[in-house]
């Protein structure tokens, strides 16, 4: 099993504060579950820092297939190793709702990273407040 964490910036003007990201985010989940692919998302305003694990084409594939997105800029991957097992379980994909607060959601990602090897929480967590 492979697992990515990368960051990138959106060329979307407004980036995910409009329900503009929602089409994309659904889309976006709907394919990983096709392809094995679980992870975690993380936005704010225009910056990505995601975590995506799974079959190692399928991975190859959705990294390919971000670069030559026009909605992403500035791709850089961060972590890219091989796992024994699984550390999102089978999560598609986690993420800010619209109406959810910021300290909400950062008290469900810091519950969730509690599962997850310390070298991949160490860079959600630096997003988090402890």
């Amino acid at each position: 099993m492979r697992q990515v964490i990368y960051t990138s910036i959106t060329t979307n003007p407004s980036g995910c504060a409009k329900d503009d990201c929602v089409p994309i985010l659904r889309q976006a989940a709907m394919r990983n579950g096709l392809d094995g692919i679980t992870g975690l998302l993380y936005s704010q305003d225009a910056e990505f820092l995601q975590a995506l694990e799974g079959p190692e084409d399928s991975i190859a594939d959705l990294i390919t297939s971000l670069e030559a997105d026009p909605r992403h800029r500035d791709l850089r991957i961060l972590l890219d190793r091989h796992t024994d097992a699984r550390e999102f379980g089978d999560w598609m994909m986690v993420h800010r709702e619209r109406r959810e607060s910021v300290d909400s959601f950062d008290k469900r990602l810091h519950a969730l990273l509690l599962g997850v090897s310390p070298e991949t929480a160490e860079y959600f967590r630096a997003l988090v407040p402890a």
